[in-house]
C-alpha cells in the first residue's frame, strides 16, 4: 500500500509519541484510518530511513555518476571536511557508488586507522616520566642483565562479554593522525587479574575474587606472590642448570594504585626488596599514569585478550581456563622482543618530552 507524505509524517509522530513502540504507532495509526492497514515492519522500515537520511520522502532514482576527476575531488574533499565520516554516506550525498568511493580513497593511499586511546596526562607527568627513563636507561646500560631482573607485575579486568569492539572506530585520511580518544566502562560478570613478567616467565596468573584492597594485596604479597617468585628464580636455568636470575639484584615493579600504596605495602617491599623496587614512593619511582612503560599493560593484557576472545568465553571458569592456557603458550622469543620493546619505548619517550609517543613506534 502507498502512503502519502502526511500519512508517513504522522507515522513518524505516533512514535515518538507512543514511545518508540512500533507495534503500538502501527496499532493506533489504524485505528485513526480504518481503510489502512499498515504493519510494524513497515513502521520500523520508516523510522530507519528517517534516522539515516532526516526525510520520509521517496527516493528519486538517480543513475550513480561517473568516477571522473571532478567526481574523485568531491569524494575526497568530503573527507577532507570531516576524516571520521564513513564511505556509504560520502557514497549518498555524492551519488556515487560505493565501491568508486572506496577506490579513489585507496588511490589517494587514504586508509581508515584506528582512533588509539590514551591516558591523560597530568601537568607534572612529563618531568616524571621523563626521569625514569633516563634513570632506567642508565640501569640498562650498566647491568645487561638488568631488565631480566625486574618482576612486572600489574592487574587487569577481563569481561565476559570481552572488550569494546573498536573495528568500526576509522579515521580517513592520507597521513596516519595518530588521533585519540580517552573513555572508561564498565561491564558485569567479569574476573580481576594479577599476573607478572619475570625473565621469560608469566607470574600467576591469579585471580582475585572480591575488591584489591591495601590488605588483601600485602596478604598476596606475602603468602603468593613472592612464593612464586622464588618458585620461578629456580626454575629458570640454563642448560647446564646454572640460575639465569640474580635473587640478590631482583626488582619488583607496579604502578600507583591505591592498594600498592598502603603503607604495610611499602614497608613489606622495603623490607624485601631494599631499595630494589620500582613503584609509588620506591626506590625507582613509578611515573603515573604510564600504562605505556609497562610491559603488561603495552603487551600482555593486549596479548591475552587477543587469544582468550578468539572464541568467547561460555562462562566465568571457562574465561579463567582460557586466561591461564594463554599464559603457558607464550614463548622465549616473545618475552624478548617484550624487553627490547621496553628499551624502544624508554628512547621514544625521552625522544617526545614525555609525552604520548605511540605514533613514533613502528
Amino acid at each position: 500500500m502507498v502512503y502519502s507524505l502526511q500519512e508517513r509524517i504522522e507515522l513518524i509522530l505516533i512514535f515518538g509519541e507512543e514511545h518508540r513502540n512500533a507495534r503500538r504507532t502501527a496499532s493506533v495509526f489504524n485505528q485513526r484510518h480504518p481503510d489502512k492497514n499498515v504493519g510494524h515492519q513497515y513502521v520500523l522500515d520508516l523510522v530507519r530511513k528517517f534516522q539515516e537520511t532526516g526525510s520520509v520522502c521517496n527516493k528519486s532514482v538517480k543513475n550513480p555518476r561517473v568516477l571522473d576527476e571532478a567526481a574523485q575531488i568531491e569524494i575526497l574533499g568530503h573527507f577532507a571536511v570531516d576524516p571520521q565520516t564513513s564511505i556509504p554516506k560520502v557514497s549518498r550525498l555524492t551519488n556515487i557508488s560505493i565501491g568508486s568511493v572506496h577506490k579513489t580513497l585507496r588511490q589517494n593511499n587514504f586508509f581508515p586507522y584506528k582512533i588509539q586511546h590514551f591516558q591523560e596526562l597530568g601537568e607534572d607527568d612529563y618531568d616524571r616520566r621523563i626521569q625514569f627513563c633516563e634513570l632506567m636507561t642508565e640501569r640498562i646500560n650498566a647491568q645487561p642483565n638488568f631488565l631480566k631482573n625486574i618482576c612486572f607485575s600489574d592487574e587487569a579486568s577481563f569481561f565476559l562479554n570481552g572488550f569494546v569492539n573498536k573495528h568500526n572506530c576509522r579515521y580517513w585520511d592520507n597521513t596516519n593522525p595518530h588521533i585519540f580518544r580517552e573513555g572508561h566502562t564498565q561491564f558485569p560478570q567479569k574476573v580481576n587479574v594479577w599476573a607478572g613478567i619475570l625473565g621469560n616467565k608469566i607470574i600467576g596468573p591469579l585471580f582475585i575474587e572480591e575488591n584489591l584492597t591495601g590488605d588483601l594485596y600485602l596478604h598476596l604479597l606475602e603468602n603468593v606472590i613472592d612464593p612464586l617468585i622464588t618458585e620461578s628464580l629456580e626454575n629458570q636455568t640454563d642448560q647446564h642448570g646454572n640460575l639465569l636470575l640474580d635473587e640478590q639484584a631482583l626488582f619488583f615493579q607496579q604502578d600507583g594504585a591505591p592498594p600498592h600504596y598502603a603503607l604495610p605495602v611499602r614497608n613489606w617491599l622495603n623490607e624485601r626488596f631494599p631499595d630494589r623496587w620500582i613503584g609509588r614512593r620506591g626506590a625507582i619511582e613509578w611515573p603515573p599514569r604510564s600504562p605505556d612503560l609497562t610491559p603488561l599493560d603495552f603487551f600482555l593484557w593486549g596479548h591475552l585478550k587477543t587469544v582468550v576472545y578468539k572464541n568467547q568465553p561460555e562462562n566465568i571458569l571457562d574465561l579463567k581456563c582460557k586466561i591461564v592456557e594463554a599464559c603457558q603458550q607464550i614463548t622465549r622469543e616473545m618475552f624478548e622482543n617484550v624487553r627490547e620493546a621496553f628499551e624502544q619505548r624508554l628512547y621514544h619517550c625521552l625522544t617526545n618530552n614525555g609525552a604520548h609517543f605511540e605514533h613514533l613506534l613502528n
